[in-house]
């Protein structure tokens, strides 16, 4: 456990505010599958070569890449509770930190690229970046996938572009992603309009930890569903150009909720900041939807600059330090529910009223 605490401590690069827009576009990933040529895909592999393979992998990026000086870590020497806390802060997948034998991650200090190894695919490269970035991080995750290649060989069609294990990852084996904070569109019921345009679109809305999980704090990640048939660069400029226009709509949500019914908008934002600063016991959700509300509220102003909070990236922060996992290993030891949810109120109220008065 002592070994990710050091990451417990910090806040990962991609979650630091970048832009103006970070309000409403906290982060950007892109995301690369990529397959060793002559090597059964993962699901289709025994443990013994799933080890082989990913000491060959490890190998490679100690040779010559970007993680060369990254921490590499075993999935099957890791807790369970270490497990969860890289899944929180979305460092590894659910299958990932379900299926340990033969897998493993390199992770870069700062958490802004990181792979994954015998995932669904043979390697998962992972960049991330704060605000609306992709370009960036398509860069970066670029540059890991053509150092890796150059050691490896990848599984390529020429007509078909990159071999996945899933047919959907087929061609560039890329998801551009965009983590977007929507408490607006929610709150108007314009949300569901909003997915189904993008659906459309070939675009896909997940909620805060991607497939399979669901939204809390009013946090949706936009992605890409399509790879074949199109280049990196469209999916980015596609991201780009769908991400704004929900940050636009959004913005137009935020409008008519102040326009429209002020005083019922200030006492949901004033009743989550009593939460925040007085309740003795928080679950994740009930913090996570709270936070929201006060972020909500100091986007539009109803909550003055020096009201509770002195630096608002802090907020961006307890996002991840508030999540069960996270609680535990900054403790060093396991903790039961009522326990983390006692202990989630106090570290908000410290960070917010500034007080830990009744603790």
């Amino acid at each position: 456990m002592s070994e990710l605490r050091d990451f417990a401590r910090r806040t990962p690069s991609w979650l630091t505010r970048a832009a103006d827009q970070s309000s409403i576009v906290l982060s950007s990933r892109v995301r690369l599958a990529r397959n060793i040529r002559g090597w059964t895909f993962p699901h289709a592999t025994d443990a013994d070569r799933l080890c082989g393979l990913r000491d060959e992998v490890f190998g490679a990026v100690l040779r010559d890449s970007p993680l060369v000086s990254a921490r590499r870590l075993l999935m099957e020497d890791l807790e369970e509770l270490e497990l969860g806390f890289l899944r929180e802060r979305n460092m590894i997948s659910s299958d990932l930190a379900r299926f340990v034998l033969g897998r493993g991650l390199v992770l870069a200090e700062d958490e802004s690229l990181s792979l994954m190894v015998n995932e669904e695919d043979h390697i998962r490269i992972q960049a991330l970046a704060p605000g609306l970035d992709p370009s960036g991080c398509l860069g970066r995750a670029s540059g890991l996938s053509r150092a890796l290649e150059s050691s490896l060989g990848f599984a390529f069609d020429q007509r078909l572009g990159y071999l996945t294990a899933c047919p959907t990852n087929v061609g560039t084996g890329m998801r551009a992603s965009a983590l977007m904070h929507l408490p607006a569109l929610v709150l108007t019921g314009d949300l569901q309009r909003v997915l189904n345009s993008l659906r459309r679109l070939d675009f896909t809305v997940r909620g805060t930890y991607g497939e399979g999980s669901g939204a809390m704090g009013a946090l949706f990640q936009v992605s890409n569903s399509a790879t074949l048939g199109q280049s990196e660069d469209d999916i980015v400029g596609q991201l780009l150009a769908h991400a704004g226009k929900v940050a636009d709509c959004e913005r137009r949500a935020r409008e008519a909720l102040i326009t429209r019914d002020r005083v019922r908008l200030e006492d949901r934002i004033w009743r989550a900041m009593g939460r925040l600063t007085h309740a003795r016991l928080l679950s994740t959700r009930e913090a996570l939807d709270a936070l929201s509300d006060l972020q909500l509220g100091h986007a539009l102003g109803v909550l003055p600059a020096t009201e509770g909070v002195d630096d608002w990236d802090e907020v961006n922060e307890l996002l991840l330090e508030i999540q069960g996992a996270h609680l535990q290993i900054s403790e060093g030891r396991s903790m039961e529910a009522p326990e983390r949810d006692e202990l989630r109120a106090t570290l908000i109220r410290q960070r917010i009223a500034g007080t830990d008065e009744g603790k």
